[in-house]
């Protein structure tokens, strides 16, 4: 597993989490590959896995069972690629988990995987080089028509991220990151092209530095104009190349969305962002995006939402017993017109109005709408009314994610328009430096 702190001088081998224990899977089937040879190992003991065999692995009484063998209740199992292309197959597995684009799909994984009990449940990790691993995370999070300076964009922001090590949400179950959105999506070798290897070949070991530190390069979506601070996200000490900037060749200046005027006005209006239809028109969008993603408006977009059902989505996601919601409004935006802070006036389970404060992007996202709202720089409408209380309430939005860092969306208008791979990483964090560390 990677080290805090420490800028490796090699290629290092990385450790992703597949299945979680969160996803409470009792059992997972395995495909092999015709043309490819694996060794299985359970507690310690071998055997040749057959080109084109099915497993199924569930949990025993106290460990793991494989289909049709005599290994019972193992510890572990543990499959080695010895050689071929394609990787072993695994599902279900989850892509999209606790968003709104969530679905099960297979992931085919190459060099090592591992399945384990982890209490009541199964957990899959895949062992690998780090560089393979980018190849694949590069067209997972964006496709494989984008141009090369985003490709390798997305790649060095990839490798400077995973390498920073900062988070470490998942270090407890034995695994550096894990597969989905939660830290960069990764499907195995699904979305691997000779484009995505060239983007990893191209940059092998080249990194963001800050004042000789790794980058700690987050990103997102689409910023929706306005890049955010870091420190508006994640409530940690600020980081000089995560500014406050316009996602547009010009980038200083841009308005203040802390004031609610300014903030309105931008959120309801159109500039012309690199994440703008400007650059990139929405028919043209969806070719460009991961397979993950669906197709629609990601730069302005409007959500609907019901009374009824936000009461319901609110209730269940804060543990509460409130019975309507009477107004949704901002009481302190970022930089980019998302709500740090977000006020709720609701009606509470004794009929008494009540304030809600929820306190940070990603909650009010959360609450909003029960497939996870794209963003929080929204300008609420009401419509409707039944006795004394709204309808509905149109949610008018901004971007898709926190905006944060990379705007994914407008790293790619700016490839289209002929920016280079370095331009483009500079622009989203102003300050760095590229160098290779191996």
């Amino acid at each position: 597993m990677l080290e805090p702190g420490i800028i490796p001088n090699k290629e290092p081998r990385l450790r992703v989490g597949i299945v979680l224990p969160e996803d409470d899977q009792q059992e997972i089937q395995i495909d092999f590959p015709v043309d490819g040879s694996y060794i299985m190992e359970v507690d310690g003991a071998f055997a040749d896995v057959h080109p084109g065999a099915n497993l199924v692995i569930r949990l025993g009484k106290k460990g793991l069972l494989v289909q049709d063998s005599p290994f019972v209740d193992a510890e572990k199992i543990v499959f080695k690629q010895i050689k071929g292309e394609h990787g072993i197959g695994i599902h279900p597995v989850i892509s999209g988990r606790s968003f709104h684009w969530k679905k099960y799909i297979m992931v085919h994984l190459p060099d090592k995987v591992e399945i384990l009990r982890y209490q009541d449940t199964l957990m899959v990790v895949n062992e690998l080089n780090l560089e393979t691993y980018l190849m694949c995370v590069a067209t997972a999070e964006m496709g494989s028509d984008c141009p090369t300076s985003l490709i390798e964009a997305q790649t060095i922001v990839a490798r400077s991220w995973m390498l920073a090590n900062v988070e470490q949400k998942h270090v407890s179950l034995g695994f550096d990151v894990c597969n989905d959105d939660c830290c960069q999506r990764y499907q195995g070798l699904n979305n691997l092209t000779d484009h995505s290897q060239e983007g990893a070949k191209n940059t092998f070991g080249k990194v963001l530095l800050y004042e000789g530190n790794m980058v700690d390069a987050r990103y997102s979506k689409a910023c929706g104009g306005i890049m955010e601070r870091f420190e508006n996200i994640w409530f940690e000490e600020p980081v000089p190349y995560m500014q406050t900037l316009k996602d547009m060749p010009d980038i200083q200046n841009p308005p203040d969305l802390t004031d609610e005027e300014n903030a309105r006005e931008w959120i309801l209006g159109h500039p012309e962002a690199f994440c703008s239809e400007a650059y990139i028109p929405s028919k043209d969008l969806k070719k460009y995006l991961g397979s993950v993603d669906e197709a629609g408006s990601y730069f302005r977009w409007t959500v609907t939402v019901t009374n009824k059902d936000l009461t319901e989505n609110i209730n269940d996601k804060m543990n509460l017993n409130i019975q309507a919601v009477k107004d949704i409004y901002p009481i302190q935006r970022g930089g980019s017109g998302r709500m740090i802070l977000m006020g709720l006036k609701v009606v509470d389970e004794n009929n008494k109005e009540k304030e809600l404060v929820v306190k940070s992007d990603y909650e009010a996202r959360r609450i909003l709408h029960k497939k996870f709202l794209f963003s929080s720089a929204i300008v609420v409408e009401k419509k409707g009314e039944k006795k004394g209380l709204p309808v509905e309430f149109v949610l008018h939005g901004a971007g898709w994610g926190h905006g944060a860092g990379l705007c994914q969306i407008g790293a790619l208008g700016m490839a289209l328009a002929g920016y280079s791979t370095e331009e483009i990483l500079k622009h989203y964090y102003p300050g760095v430096v590229l160098d290779t560390i191996y």
